[in-house]
């Protein structure tokens, strides 16, 4: 037997094992996204916060979380646990997460200013605790499930679309904890993170109890130096590839929020704050239904093609839709901008699911490269590059409007700043989405390529 068959005969996962693991990205959801959709709103409105204390209380839970990210994933690729490297962590960070969830909510009423800041940052920062000890080990479980190149993909798939259940879920949020049966968005934010807790403990549970760990996988030396494993990694020319794709998409694509609400809102609809309102719900439901298409133009592409034409694919689409940008954000008919959301909604999802599936091809290179097994570790790299390229957006999107020309915030920008603000929001998104095709063109991972290291892979591990 080749090793191609060999590696697709060892690797097939049921249905029930990919649903796992695709439930358990439900956990990392909620854990990231319930706190950040609901503070501003209820921290503010309703417990009367500062917003710049609110701010500031937001971004310490990501410094921490810079700092617990690699050292988790350092302590799990070590890990020599009866019950596996991943899966020790993944039950303590669902568990410990979905006890601390509800908690952000609980401060009292009445509480001060201060208080409400230590209460948001030190409850914040625990949360963000136990999301890096589930998500971490949760990316690196994915890596690790099958060595086979397709089934890698389809385990992405399932991912992407139990995930979708999450990314509807969150658009519904603030309009739960406003329903009078609960006395108020406070109770209601309340209500909310209990539900959300119980979602995260029965889906991490779900994912510990389904979800195998491969066998005979070499660990990582105990003594392994996180910053020498570190510059390790950033010499796998696929793995820096592929980051580097994935985030410039997240940079250039979040970097125009701030732009993209002036200009649909004061440009494309005119200031008719209604009307762009309901143009934002249709395209928000529409988006979340396209997205699904994703996965079966990802799935064809790659079994047929190969990722590097899948991902080229998906970003294709992506462009396809910000090339018509000029068109549908325009004045004279509001509503065409929908068609372009609709559009990218397939197309950065087919991406960012085939990037997803090619971490684990490049594990196997890095394995053959260093004789070790480190996913945990590329799983850190990549949460921690991502959560500095949240914060550079969060900075860098507040300078746009600026660089626009936008200087007094007291009144609403003139029609010819308007302008500046369209062509910046529709030249960044190209710019970052051609970029990101000029580097995937790049990336040396074949399927022939893949099979070929896992067969050296497999007859090193033979020889020990």
């Amino acid at each position: 037997m080749n090793a191609s068959a060999a590696t697709k005969a060892d690797g097939a996962l049921s249905a029930s094992e990919k649903f796992a693991y695709g439930a358990g990205g439900l956990c990392d959801f909620f854990m990231a996204n319930v706190l950040g959709a609901l503070a501003v709103p209820v921290f503010t409105l309703g417990f009367g916060m500062d917003p710049f204390l609110l701010g500031v209380a937001l971004a310490l839970p990501q410094i921490v979380a810079t700092l617990a990210d690699p050292l988790v994933g350092a302590v799990s690729d070590r890990c020599r646990s009866r019950r596996g490297r991943r899966k020790p962590f993944l039950a303590l960070g669902a568990l410990a997460g979905a006890a601390v969830m509800p908690l952000v909510w609980w401060c009292p009423k009445d509480a001060s200013g201060a208080a409400l800041f230590a209460w948001v940052a030190g409850l914040g920062a625990l949360l963000a605790v136990c999301r890096s000890l589930f998500a971490v080990p949760y990316g690196a479980l994915g890596m690790e499930l099958t060595p086979d190149y397709d089934e890698r993909t389809r385990v992405f798939a399932w991912k992407n679309l139990v995930g979708t259940a999450g990314t509807f879920a969150a658009a519904w949020f603030y309009w739960f904890c406003q329903r009078p049966l609960w006395g108020g968005e406070i109770n209601g934010a309340r209500v909310l993170a209990l539900i959300g807790a119980a979602v995260v403990a029965g889906a991490g549970l779900l994912l510990v109890a389904r979800c195998r760990e491969r066998a005979r996988l070499p660990p990582a030396p105990r003594r392994a130096s996180p910053l020498r494993a570190a510059a390790s990694i950033a010499r796998n020319r696929p793995f820096v590839m592929i980051l580097g794709a994935q985030q410039l998409l997240a940079f250039g694509t979040g970097v125009v929020g701030v732009l993209g609400s002036y200009v649909h809102i004061l440009f494309a609809c005119r200031g008719d704050k209604d009307l762009a309102g309901q143009i934002a719900g249709l395209g928000g439901t529409l988006t979340v239904l396209s997205s699904l298409a994703a996965i079966p133009l990802g799935l064809w592409i790659s079994r047929r093609h190969g990722k590097r034409a899948a991902a080229l694919a998906g970003l294709g689409v992506l462009l396809c839709g910000l090339a018509l940008l000029p068109f549908t954000l325009r004045p004279e008919n509001p509503w065409l901008v929908v068609l372009t959301w609709t559009i990218d909604a397939v197309g950065m999802p087919c991406a960012a699911m085939i990037f997803g599936a090619m971490m684990p091809d490049i594990c196997d290179e890095d394995e053959l490269r260093t004789g070790l097994r480190r996913e945990g570790a590329y799983a850190a790299v990549n949460s921690l590059v991502g959560r500095v390229t949240g914060v550079a957006t969060l900075v860098a999107s507040g300078l746009l409007p600026k660089l626009a020309g936008y200087a007094d915030a007291s009144a609403p920008p003139s029609a010819p700043v308007l302008e500046r603000m369209r062509v910046m929001l529709i030249a960044v998104q190209i710019a970052v989405v051609v970029a990101a095709v000029l580097i995937v063109r790049l990336y040396p991972i074949t399927r022939e390529r893949a099979a070929e290291t896992r067969r050296l892979v497999a007859a090193r591990r033979a020889e020990t």
